[in-house]
């Protein structure tokens, strides 16, 4: 009966595994099941482009304007409530923000916004944002160009959210304001696997005096362009501002990169510098900026109005683009594709652009986003929806800065801009070079399905058909095992031998190799023409961020017996680790009567990552016996430390894999409660359960023993202890269990006390100890 219960434990564990995404917001599924795709989804809630909503702030100070001026420089917030869709957040931190904006509007009051939700509560948000930023678009009479260029760039490259909202200040209209997004912890989470990295704006981190330039060192003057300072991480502390950084070596990380890409001979980089920057995003983020002449941009000043992220999940830098209000200008609509590329002090054009291969890839997704983003009818619908959706509110906007006339002309402008842009860039020869055209593409398994999965054992192979009036120089076929990260190329061909057809049929074919159970494995497909500069195309066109996909099947694991027993993910005040914190756990319990070897087995905080974090060689769970693991991202601390940590607000999934990555055991849950551990009752086999925890131990209380700890306290001494400890309980008449487990959770000691206890700890490894007595857990240290 245990085993068929065990059984359906696991069925329930893999269909849970089975079903859960965890992808970030911004990266999922096609509907027909075959492309990952990243960017381009419609905005919901906060920045759901399809409502104006009214926001009002409500400030204490009846001189509030004169306050707010006031902190301008020093960029102090000062305290108001805010109310939305009839939701009142009081106690929201709100400052004026800009440099040029604020400077060049004068004695306007047309300023731009920061709104800050967590101003004394950290945990407040609206609609899961923790911040607002309202623009005034100094120097955009349209007052669409920064909402335009977003939507339109968000298909392609990580970009903010953007919509409108009309704004109150203590009841007094102020007009209509664009709302978007900040480029902080919400939004990186939102496009990469955790925002446990590190992310800076790259400005001045003091500018003084504010104003245009930030104070600090020039445009395009060499600082902040990923150049490389010198091997010092102070020096580059001058010129970028670290928003936010979960790991401690993050401006290591930024040296390391500026040192490869500027110190790399052109001819090593292409096997060099993927391993430090994300070239493929960096290459669409230049094409992105180029297309749409953003002069408030890296291709334009250079040092400053852009983000660069290290994502620790991948180990590589991305460009992240910021502040558009400024695209499409006239003086900038001729720019040429590789507008500053010569300037050495703009490493990202000049190294990635004079890599031959890397600039026919940029002139690939140039050409795409020539197509797509600057079409005519598509770029002029979405400034005619956007115009007639604010129209009426700009036309009574008692505070805005350009006339009502200034902004129906702008508009106009706009969309003669757009496709005057469209018109040189198609100019260029180097643009209007043809590419190769790739038709359709299939991978089939090796029972020959097409789009249909493969097993941990097999490999899957790629069909595309390709023709170019050029010729074909080469088919390559990228792959990667992962939702994110770099890929590996291989040749396909034409030849019969392959998997691709006949030969000379025009369908090239090539294989991927097998990958362990569970894993998200991408690929694209890459031809190149057989003309002088090899122009390239790809297969989905947008790749690497829209690819082709398939999940490798993920089955029951053969070892049967381990369970996921017992997790805390909110321990504020019960149980500390080795090093004295109080971290999430994990505990693992053998129900078998035999040990088993988890070593290469992995613990997962998200599906498509089964394998996120390796249990250490060696680590063995005895026959009916438990295993402790912090899941703390703090893996210096010891070997039962993961790289992981447990989401206790919004619930998350837990799974335990074997060395192939089939499901051992698994499961999802929701908000968890402070102090409180989620437990299978009956122990080891029953549905999860919120209780008091039982760290490495029965969850179940026991008949014969009282486990009401409420009446009794107790105490070791001495602590830390070389031969003798005591474990001095007053006024205890009854049994109570007590047990013993090293770090690990191991149990060395369980047995039934009455009273008080003297241990000879003279023989025990030195470390930590975890003492149970009831439902109370201390730390003894053993140091010889």
């Amino acid at each position: 009966m245990k085993k068929f219960i065990l059984f359906l434990v696991s069925l329930w564990s893999l269909s849970a595994a089975l079903s859960g995404q965890s992808l970030p917001d911004e990266i999922y599924v096609s509907g027909d099941g075959k492309m990952l795709l990243t960017g381009g989804k419609p905005s919901l809630g906060l920045y759901d482009s399809s409502l104006i909503r009214s926001v009002y702030l409500q400030f204490p100070q009846t001189n509030f304007w004169n306050v707010l001026t006031g902190n301008y420089a020093s960029q102090t917030e000062i305290q108001a409530s805010m109310t939305v869709d009839g939701v009142l957040y009081d106690s929201v931190g709100v400052r004026l923000r800009g440099n040029t904006s604020y400077q060049s509007t004068g004695q306007s009051q047309k300023k731009s916004f920061k709104i800050s939700l967590d101003f004394t509560n950290p945990d407040r948000r609206i609609m899961g944002y923790r911040s607002m930023k309202l623009n005034n678009e100094a120097g955009d009479p349209s007052f669409l160009r920064e909402v335009f260029y977003l939507h339109q760039i968000r298909k392609h490259i990580p970009a903010a959210k953007a919509n409108f909202v009309h704004l109150y200040l203590n009841n007094q209209d102020w007009g209509v304001y664009p709302n978007i997004q900040l480029l902080n912890k919400d939004y990186l989470k939102e496009w990469f696997l955790s925002n446990n990295g590190t992310n800076w704006r790259a400005d001045d981190p003091t500018p003084s005096p504010p104003g245009p330039g930030g104070g600090g060192p020039q445009w395009g003057d060499g600082t902040a362009a990923l150049n490389y300072l010198g091997a010092d991480t102070a020096l580059y502390q001058e010129y970028y501002t670290q928003k936010s950084s979960e790991i401690p070596d993050g401006w290591s990380r930024l040296v390391a990169a500026s040192n490869t890409l500027n110190n790399t001979p052109l001819a090593d980089l292409p096997n060099v510098l993927p391993n430090y920057l994300d070239v493929d995003r960096a290459l669409w983020f230049l094409a992105s900026e180029i297309a749409f002449s953003d002069d408030d941009s890296y291709i334009m000043k250079g040092k400053m109005d852009y983000f660069v992220y290290f994502d620790s999940e991948t180990g590589r830098l991305s460009p992240l683009e910021y502040d558009g209000n400024s695209v499409l200008q006239s003086n900038n609509i001729s720019w040429s594709p590789f507008y500053n590329a010569n300037k050495v002090n703009y490493p990202l054009l000049n190294k990635l652009l004079n890599v031959p291969a890397w600039r026919q890839r940029y002139l690939a997704h140039l050409r795409t986003i020539i197509a797509e983003e600057l079409s005519a009818s598509e770029a002029s619908q979405v400034i005619d929806q956007y115009k007639n959706q604010i129209d009426a509110l700009y036309q009574s906007d008692p505070k805005k800065y350009y006339t009502y006339a200034q902004f129906n002309t702008g508009v106009n402008d706009l969309k003669n801009l757009v496709n005057t842009r469209r018109t040189n860039l198609l100019a260029n020869a180097e643009v209007a070079q043809q590419a190769p055209l790739i038709g359709s593409g299939n991978y089939f398994n090796p029972a020959g399905q097409a789009w249909a999965p493969p097993t941990s054992q097999e490999g899957v192979s790629v069909q595309a058909q390709v023709s170019s009036g050029n010729g074909i120089s080469r088919v390559n076929l990228y792959y990667a095992e992962g939702v994110l990260g770099g890929f590996t190329s291989v040749q396909m061909f034409d030849d019969g031998a392959h998997q691709d057809g006949a030969s000379g049929d025009g369908i090239f074919g090539a294989s991927i190799p097998a990958f362990d159970a569970g894993s998200w494995v991408r690929f694209y497909i890459e031809a190149l023409g057989n003309n002088a500069p090899r122009s390239a195309s790809y297969k989905p066109a947008g790749a690497e961020h829209n690819v082709f996909y398939y999940r490798v099947k993920q089955s029951i694991s053969a070892v049967s017996g381990i369970v996921i027993n017992e997790f805390m993910a909110s321990n504020s005040a019960i149980i500390m680790d080795e090093s004295g914190e109080y971290d999430d756990w994990i505990e693992l319990h053998n129900t078998n009567n035999f040990p088993v070897n988890l070593g290469g087995f992995f613990l997962s905080d998200n599906s498509t990552v089964p394998g996120k974090w390796e249990i250490p060689l060696g680590t063995v769970i005895p026959g009916g016996g438990y295993l402790i693991f912090w899941a703390d991202e703090n893996q210096p601390q010891g070997t039962n430390h993961t790289n992981f940590k447990l989401s206790a607000s919004g619930g998350e999934f837990l799974s335990l894999t074997d060395t192939h990555k089939d499901v051992v055991d698994s499961v999802s849950f929701g908000i968890q409660t402070a102090d409180l551990s989620n437990s299978r009752i009956p122990n080891g086999t029953g549905p999860f359960i919120i209780k008091e925890p039982t760290f490495a131990g029965n969850n179940e209380p026991q008949a014969s023993i009282k486990n009401n700890d409420t009446d009794i306290s107790w105490l070791i001494l001495p602590n830390p202890a070389q031969n003798i400890a005591q474990l001095l309980v007053p006024d205890l008449a009854e049994k109570r269990e007590l047990r013993i487990c090293d770090a690990l959770g191991r149990v060395i000691l369980q047995n039934q006390i009455t009273g008080s206890l003297q241990m000879n700890v003279a023989d025990w490894p030195s470390g930590i100890y975890f003492i149970s007595l009831g439902l109370k857990t201390e730390r003894l240290v053993v140091s010889h």
